[in-house]
């Protein structure tokens, strides 16, 4: 009764130590976030984390996708593509205020997202995926040909990037805000979802679709509209995508976007949002700093990812939580408070 009772303890106070240890991260991380825009250098934190926000925020639509619905889609990139395209044109070639041209675009892309939802819901597993993947290659092509609306190969230049208020949103600390606040409402919102009761009926749909109709859901609805939730979340990347660039072309949907997108919810782990942004920033630093050393960077980032892979499932955060708990194994915990040694325990008559 004794060890029993020493044994909750102790797992309490670790449980009270690990939550701790969670809010310290998390207020270390936030205020380094605050003040990141005057302690890093200009190069890193427009091209890297500026960057990362961005990319980060359409990543996190497929994470809640993957994590919640079971979904892996290729038709992100897709979605944010037809936001930053509709954002760019109504706001270069027919003059309309950006925020406009940016609230028009997010729209576009949430209805492209019901069709598309509602065309790949009835899918599972690869089906599914092969499904998402025809409608990005699709999206790339149609943004390739269609010279009227996208003016093909060349894409959409010199969009403006809007002031909010008497906040010029141009200026790159500024913007970093902006996009930090909207990462934040984005990751909240997300979180949020998945804890109502729409949330909560995708991930019993998630787990076993014939218990969930059974009990009376329509797991057709459930799924299209989670569909939809991500597809706001990515339409949104791609606003602050294409005011981030000034521009937008089809290499910005092409295959190989589909692939990074993918690439970072894997490296940041689908077992908690937040890492999709984690994996943004790991993406983004391997692009850039790579790319100077060796021309083959593209190889180089493909070993890492299968490196990681292999490691961990759960991405990075995953390995670094399998190294803390090998060392919490290997360093010997001292008996908790009024617990009787092992050597001085009673036997069993």
């Amino acid at each position: 009764m004794t060890t029993m009772s020493s044994g909750l303890m102790g797992r309490s106070r670790l449980e009270v130590l690990e939550g701790r240890w969670r809010l310290v991260l998390f207020v270390v991380v936030a205020g380094f976030l605050l003040v990141a825009p005057f302690v890093l250098t200009p190069f890193f934190f427009v091209q890297i984390l500026i960057r990362s926000l961005w990319l980060g925020t359409v990543a996190v639509s497929l994470t809640f996708l993957i994590r919640y619905a079971g979904m892996i889609s290729l038709a992100q990139t897709g979605i944010y593509g037809v936001a930053a395209y509709v954002t760019a044109n109504l706001s270069v070639t027919r003059g309309v205020e950006p925020w406009t041209s940016a609230c028009a675009g997010i729209t576009v892309a949430v209805v492209l997202a019901v069709m598309v939802g509602a065309l790949a819901a009835r899918a599972r597993g690869v089906y599914f995926l092969m499904l998402t993947l025809a409608v990005g290659v699709f999206l790339y092509y149609f943004a390739l040909q269609y010279r009227p609306f996208t003016f093909g190969f060349s894409g959409i230049n010199g969009v403006a990037v809007p002031s909010l208020g008497s906040i010029q949103l141009s200026d790159p600390r500024n913007f970093y805000y902006a996009a930090l606040v909207a990462a934040a409402v984005c990751l909240l919102g997300l979180s949020a979802y998945s804890r109502s009761p729409l949330g909560l009926a995708l991930q019993a749909d998630r787990d076993c679709p014939e218990r969930a109709r059974a009990l009376g859901m329509e797991p057709l609805v459930v799924r299209v509209v989670g569909f939809a939730v991500a597809g706001v979340v990515a339409a949104i990347g791609g606003v602050l995508s294409v005011w981030f660039n000034g521009q937008v072309s089809p290499g910005s949907l092409d295959v190989t976007r589909t692939i990074d997108v993918l690439v970072i919810a894997v490296l940041g782990g689908v077992a908690r949002l937040e890492g999709a942004w984690l994996g943004a920033l790991l993406l983004s630093v391997l692009t850039v700093y790579v790319s100077d050393l060796t021309d083959y960077y593209t190889t180089v980032i493909g070993l890492v990812f299968i490196g990681v892979v292999l490691a961990s499932p759960n991405g990075v955060p995953g390995a670094a939580a399998s190294a803390i708990s090998a060392l919490r194994r290997l360093v010997p915990r001292a008996p908790a408070h009024g617990s009787v040694p092992p050597t001085q325990q009673e036997k069993p008559s």
